[in-house]
């Protein structure tokens, strides 16, 4: 007959004394004997589990206490993590340095210095190829050099003044673009909002310009830091270069 362990469930041989798993007497394996011939072997063995598992509860029970113990203290002792800060945004007007081409000052879409030093290059260009038309004009008019006679200097002088004039008071004070401008789409405006007019025209271009020529064209290079990117003759005429609409 099959003897069982009521401990651990470990079945017993015939000679053994003492259960090979827990180590308990034969005392017990009798026990197990006449229970096991009072009841139904499948009854048995289920009892002999129930007290196995009874037995080990404690211990599983003692397990978990100290894991999550260990759990405990590792998350006290883990160092947490500094909360990150969102970065703020600053406003256009907090700035201490140029805003960037298409930047928005109020209303008006700012035009930056690539832009304002490529018009400026235009109209270069066509002062420099008006003064070559006028120059051989008056050559072959006069059949003679331009160097060689005051009066024929004077001339291409005075033509390329009016054009400087027509450029720059007169076609910027009307709709506040010179040539060059008008080719890359940029215009000067008043930065309070009034009209911008030939007065104010004359006031950027004939002094401001000049002015912002000394040291090193200074003036002109300032607009590269300023925060309404306003050269020296802008802030003379309180004027701002944006882009046209």
């Amino acid at each position: 007959m099959s003897k069982f362990c009521p401990y651990c469930g470990k079945q017993y041989s015939e000679r053994s004394k003492f259960c090979p798993q827990c180590g308990k007497g034969r005392r017990n394996v009798v026990e197990a004997q006449s229970a096991s011939a009072a009841k139904p072997v499948h009854e048995v063995v289920e009892k002999m589990n129930r007290a196995a598992t009874a037995e080990r509860a404690p211990a599983m029970e003692r397990n978990g206490s100290a894991g999550t113990a260990s759990n405990e203290a590792a998350r006290l002792t883990t160092p947490a993590r500094p909360a990150v800060k969102p970065t703020p945004m600053i406003p256009a007007s907090a700035r201490k340095y140029a805003p960037a081409t298409h930047a928005f000052i109020g209303v008006y879409e700012q035009a930056g210095f690539g832009l304002r030093y490529g018009a400026w290059m235009f109209d270069f260009l066509i002062t420099l190829i008006a003064l070559m038309v006028f120059t051989f004009a008056i050559s072959a008019i006069g059949r003679r050099s331009v160097v060689d006679s005051n009066q024929d200097l004077f001339i291409v002088a005075g033509l390329t003044l009016l054009l400087l004039i027509l450029n720059f008071v007169v076609l910027a004070g009307l709709n506040g673009q010179s040539a060059g401008m008008r080719i890359l789409g940029i215009q000067i405006t008043r930065a309070d909002g009034k009209r911008f007019t030939m007065w104010g025209a004359a006031i950027r271009h004939l002094i401001g310009y000049p002015l912002s020529m000394l040291v090193f064209f200074l003036g002109f290079l300032w607009m590269l830091w300023d925060p309404r990117q306003q050269g020296w003759h802008d802030k003379l005429a309180g004027t701002i270069v944006v882009m046209s609409r």
